[in-house]
């Protein structure tokens, strides 16, 4: 059993590219440890919201994003070293193939750049199916591609005979120096579905697929062999759930206040680390749903519509006629409110799903989305503000951008732009009516402490005005 020592063991479930199944082998993985009795807290490179989610279904605890283009390294290592405590195990799962980020040159971003921000070793996850000896060259290009990082082990995904497996293993204990873990069969029922930006979300698995994945892992993954491998790291002497966080210098507000989150089916996309955010700088966190409740948290002095789905309930949300109207006094009244992508989309006048129906939305904004005929929107942005009546103080804000809607019609002025790297171009963003601020992007809040601090002395912690 874990959690008597002063140590911790961690490792990264990286891929050689995206789809090859890392999502899967990392929430089986979490949950047969925690069936084991470690305490597992797991993590997600980048800037994913939606296998946070699984984590926190398979392991019983949150789930926290590492992502070092958004974050300064010190941040990145006072997160993690805030998070753990003596005894865990920690499951890190990567983001694409294990050296592709932000860059084409640079490690930015990567998951190769995280393993060597925090010193853990890698388990490689590949797609053996069509492979036979030229597998070792394969693992053999990622583990001298850049020798300081550790990859301990290997595991080949959509392995369906035990004599493929034999070969694959020969072949990559043979040439490299990595040891062979176990490969995986397929099994239809253990897929987890699909859709536009990613998995379907942890509420809409059946309860027992993270027991079947665990069941899979232990069947077929040479788990204690994994567990020896990994070696004991002493504990921060930081790290202890009672101790402060390490990762924000700014004091805690002397004034208390309050947050509304909208939260259910539709909205979703929220960092973990944007709560503790809020939990240390004095916030209770009130959660509510658009779908179903008449309205928020009358005693709010912030309401925020994260990410997530409203194309997909855009009808229900629609005929909620009492929240859009509460949102609509709310933002009238100089409430302070924030949308991030489908936020945005439900904070604009109505929605235009892929059949092209037209759903009336909260009207704050004059803005039409769309979900008919759209491609893709991605990558990360660091948009520039200027704070008003202080034209010499630029706020940067740094975060993520990720959809598929866009704008039909939009006739705000956007307040913050990004520059697009190499191009004398930009891409607008940041909108705002009163005090209702809606984006396209993601924001980090942890590493746009500048753009929070605007909002809590400016508009959460002031009387309302208009």
């Amino acid at each position: 059993m874990a959690g008597r020592d002063q140590t911790w063991k961690g490792l990264i479930i990286a891929g050689t590219h995206s789809s090859v199944g890392k999502s899967s082998i990392s929430v089986g993985l979490m949950r047969c440890l925690r069936n084991r009795g470690y305490t597992v807290k797991p993590f997600k490179v980048g800037p994913d919201y939606i296998d946070p989610g699984h984590h926190f279904t398979a392991s019983s605890e949150p789930s926290y994003n590492l992502d070092s283009w958004m974050c300064a390294p010190e941040y990145i290592k006072d997160l993690f070293n805030d998070t753990i405590v003596a005894g865990d195990i920690c499951v890190v799962e990567g983001v694409m193939g294990l050296f592709d980020g932000a860059d084409s040159t640079k490690p930015t971003g990567s998951t190769a750049e995280i393993a060597q921000l925090l010193g853990v070793p890698i388990v490689l996850v590949i797609d053996g199916s069509m492979m036979a000896r030229s597998v070792a060259a394969l693992v053999q290009g990622f583990t001298q591609f850049d020798k300081t990082l550790n990859v301990i082990g290997v595991i080949a995904n959509r392995v369906n005979s035990p004599g493929h497996g034999k070969i694959l293993k020969e072949a990559i204990e043979h040439y490299t120096t990595a040891k062979f873990l176990g490969h995986l069969p397929n099994q239809d029922a253990l897929m987890i579905p699909e859709r536009h930006l990613g998995l379907h979300l942890t509420h809409e698995q059946e309860p027992h697929l993270y027991e079947n994945w665990a069941s899979h892992i232990e069947q077929y993954i040479d788990v204690d062999s994994l567990l020896k491998s990994l070696p004991s790291k002493k504990i921060s002497i930081s790290s202890s759930p009672s101790s402060r966080p390490s990762r924000w210098r700014g004091s805690v507000s002397l004034k208390p206040f309050s947050v509304a989150i909208a939260q259910d089916e539709v909205f979703q996309f929220i960092y973990q680390d944007t709560l503790d955010l809020i939990r240390h700088y004095g916030g209770t966190i009130e959660y509510f749903s658009p779908l179903k409740n008449p309205s928020f948290p009358d005693n709010a002095d912030w309401v925020h519509f994260p990410g997530g789905y409203p194309e997909l309930h855009a009808k229900q949300l629609s005929e909620n006629s009492q929240i859009l109207q509460a949102i609509k006094v709310f933002a009238e009244s100089g409430g302070l409110i924030t949308g991030e992508c489908g936020g945005l989309m439900y904070l604009g006048h109505s929605l235009i799903d892929k059949l092209g129906t037209t759903h009336l939305m909260s009207g704050v904004f004059d803005f039409i989305t769309t979900m008919k005929d759209t491609r893709l929107t991605i990558g990360y942005r660091k948009l520039s503000f200027l704070q008003p009546k202080q034209d010499d103080q630029s706020m940067v804000l740094k975060g993520h951008e990720f959809h598929h809607s866009k704008f039909k019609k939009n006739s705000e002025t956007p307040l913050m732009n990004h520059s697009l790297d190499g191009k004398n171009l930009t891409r607008p963003d940041g909108y705002r009516y009163k005090n209702t601020f809606a984006f396209y992007s993601h924001i980090y809040l942890g590493s746009s402490i500048v753009w929070w601090e605007y909002l809590l002395n400016n508009f959460i912690l002031k009387p309302r005005t208009t």
